[in-house]
C-alpha cells in the first residue's frame, strides 16, 4: 500500500510506542543500543576509514533492529542476534542506503566548514571561549542553514529506506522515494516528533551539561542516551507501520507477554 496520510498527533504516539517496545524489554534494548554505540566509538577510533564506514552499515544494524520490533510485535522476544539480522537481509541495497546518507553528510560538512570552523571548548571554558563561540556561529550561520536545507531532504530520503527494503523486499531508488512521500505527506506529524525527540535528548544530556561535571554525571548521561535511541529505535518502526502497514489509526504496540 502507497503511504498514508496521518495527523500530527502521530508523532506522540510514535513515540509513546517506542517506549512501549522499551518497556517490555529494557535490557534487551539498552544491551543491543549500548552495543551499538561501542561499534560507533570504535569505528570513530580509526581515522578517516572508521567513520565513513559506520554510516555505511550503520542502515544494515538498524534494519536488525526493525526486525526486533517486528519479532516483538508478533510476540517473539527482542534477541542479541537482531542487532546483526540485517546482514542476512539484502545487505548490499542496504549498505547503499547508507552511501546515499553518507554522500548527502559530506555535502552538508563541506557547506558548514566552508563557512567557518567551530572552536573547540576547553573542559572548563572561560567568558572569553563562550563568546569567540557565539561570534564563530554567527559568522557561520548561512553556511550551517544552507547544510540545515540539504541535511533535511537526506534525513527523508533515508529514513524508511531500510525498512522498505527488508519488509517489502524493495530495491534502493523506489525505497528512498517512497520514503521521502511518506516523509513529505506527513510533515506535521514529524514536526511533532522531531520537537519531542529534542527535547527527550536535551533532558538525557543534561546531567553531562551540569557545572559540576563528574563521573556519576556522565555515566547517567550514557545511561539516559542508551534509553532515549532505544525509544527513537522503537518510535521509527511504530511510525513505519502507521504510515506504509496499518489501514487503522493506531499505531503498533509490541504485543504483551
Amino acid at each position: 500500500m502507497p503511504p498514508r496520510t496521518v495527523s500530527i498527533g502521530h508523532g506522540l504516539q510514535w513515540i509513546m510506542s517506542g517506549w512501549a517496545f522499551f518497556k517490555r524489554n529494557p535490557v534487551g534494548w539498552s544491551t543491543l543500543t549500548g552495543l551499538l554505540l561501542a561499534i560507533w566509538v570504535l569505528l570513530l577510533s580509526i581515522p578517516m576509514l572508521g567513520p565513513l564506514l559506520f554510516n555505511l552499515l550503520f542502515p544494515v544494524f538498524f534494519a536488525g533492529l526493525m526486525l526486533g520490533c517486528r519479532a516483538m510485535e508478533q510476540g517473539g522476544k527482542l534477541e542479541f542476534g537482531h542487532l546483526f539480522a540485517g546482514f542476512r537481509e539484502n545487505a548490499s541495497a542496504l549498505v547503499s542506503v547508507g552511501g546515499v546518507y553518507l554522500l548527502g553528510m559530506l555535502i552538508v560538512l563541506a557547506i558548514v566548514s566552508s563557512s567557518g570552523t567551530l572552536p573547540r571548548l576547553p573542559d572548563k571554558p572561560t567568558p572569553e571561549d563562550v563568546t569567540a563561540l557565539q561570534n564563530e556561529l554567527k559568522n557561520m550561520k548561512g553556511g550551517i542553514l544552507a547544510g540545515l536545507l540539504i541535511l533535511l531532504p537526506v534525513l527523508m530520503l533515508t529514513w524508511f529506506a531500510p525498512l522498505l527494503i527488508v519488509f517489502r523486499r524493495m530495491s534502493v531508488l523506489p525505497a528512498l522515494k517512497a520514503s521521502l512521500t511518506a516523509c513529505v505527506r506527513n510533515a506535521g506529524a514529524f514536526v511533532l516528533y522531531g520537537l519531542l525527540i529534542f527535547l527527550l535528548w536535551l533532558a538525557a544530556t543534561l546531567p553531562m551539561a551540569a557545572a559540576a561535571r563528574n563521573a556519576l554525571s556522565d555515566i547517567l548521561t550514557i545511561v539516559a542516551l542508551v534509553v532515549v535511541l532505544s525509544v527513537i529505535f522503537g518510535s521509527i518502526y511504530a511510525s513505519y507501520m502507521d504510515i506504509f502497514e496499518r489501514p487503522g489509526n493506531d499505531s503498533p504496540k509490541p504485543s504483551p507477554n
